[in-house]
């Protein structure tokens, strides 16, 4: 902003201040306009998604983007999903729900997770309550937190390998039908909100990145409903709740919006498709959230939740940096990874998830 007063606190001349006025005004309607536009353009991309000639139309523009890349990534999916053992994500469902068995790797992850966790406590003593919980920051509104940088990550390897393995990447190369980008792996950690009001991701929504893609939530430990579990409604239904709920607004004159409040799930009759991941630690599911509406982090008063998050995208999207060089002889894995190189010295996205 521009100032009316001159830097020895005298007041500009009123010619000055005039033109000072118009200008401030200028660049007000800019930024409200800049704004504007940006809201705008994502209602846009939202409501094309929900049609089949908007997603065809997306679908094309992504591959005339990187035609060479976007044939090879799908040739190698073929083969690596000809190869690798991985369990199937239905497409219509949008979903798969997993055992805390599912994967044999689980133990040692699960332990790798704990102890990160257990080192951030340490880390934040001072500020640590006495049943080793952590603060959080002014983020997400005070309820939900990513807690792992890329060092911890290169600290603790077993957690990209565990991304990138046949079982787990294997599972979201078969659904997507590309060598998709490993965008993130973090550990989300969720703590009760103040105030009754449900905010930000603690409303059902869709996430941006892409036509599809696939996010895992593993509880690291056991969720039930206290601890406000990962909850969504599979796609399918999510389709028929999209519809009916954009009917519901245009009748009462209500503009289309990004978050669907319950009393809207609850009006179309949605209420019984919803799904809740409570379990053991080690269950958790894999889910297109682009597709699919969900929400979480409604912890009560004296619980928390932490789960491992994994993030495969269609699109290239802002995320970890992850050690390329570890997997330079592995030309599937390192296809998934070595986009990440152009995110270093670049903070990570906040979580879209929760």
């Amino acid at each position: 902003m521009t100032s009316t007063d001159s830097q020895d606190g005298r007041r500009q001349p009123l010619p000055v201040r005039a033109v000072l006025y118009v200008v401030n005004r200028f660049l007000k309607v800019c930024r409200h306009g800049i704004q504007s536009l940006k809201i705008g353009w994502r209602t846009f991309r939202y409501q094309m998604r929900a049609t089949a000639l908007g997603r065809a139309a997306w679908s094309a523009a992504a591959f005339l983007k990187a035609p060479t890349e976007t044939r090879e990534r799908r040739k190698l999916a073929q083969q690596h999903v000809a190869s690798a053992t991985s369990a199937e994500m239905p497409r219509a469902r949008g979903f798969r729900a997993l055992a805390p068995d599912h994967f044999d790797e689980m133990p040692a992850v699960i332990a790798t997770c704990r102890a990160l966790f257990a080192e951030k406590v340490a880390v934040e003593e001072a500020g640590a309550e006495q049943d080793g919980r952590l603060k959080v920051r002014a983020v997400k509104h005070e309820y939900l937190r990513n807690l792992l940088n890329n060092d911890d990550l290169r600290k603790s390897p077993i957690l990209l390998d565990f991304a990138l393995s046949d079982g787990a990447m294997g599972m979201a190369a078969r659904y997507l039908g590309t060598i998709p980008f490993l965008n993130r792996v973090d550990l989300l950690y969720s703590l009760p909100r103040a105030g009754e009001e449900k905010v930000s991701s603690q409303l059902f929504h869709v996430d941006p990145e892409g036509l599809s893609q696939v996010k895992f939530f593993i509880n690291v430990f056991d969720v039930g409903d206290d601890e406000g579990p990962f909850t969504f409604i599979p796609a399918d239904d999510t389709a028929r709740v999209v519809r009916e709920v954009g009917t519901l607004r245009r009748r009462h004159g209500k503009r289309h919006a990004g978050r669907y409040l319950d009393d809207e799930i609850a009006a179309v009759g949605a209420a019984p498709a919803i799904v809740r991941i409570t379990g053991p630690q080690g269950s958790g599911v894999a889910v297109d959230t682009s597709r699919c509406l969900h929400m979480g982090s409604r912890v009560a008063p004296g619980s928390f939740r932490l789960c491992l998050y994994l993030q495969y995208c269609t699109t290239r999207e802002r995320g970890n940096v992850f050690d390329v060089e570890r997997y330079r002889h592995d030309p599937i894995r390192r296809l998934a990874i070595e986009h990440s190189l152009a995110s270093a010295g670049e903070r990570v996205s906040a979580p879209h998830q929760m």
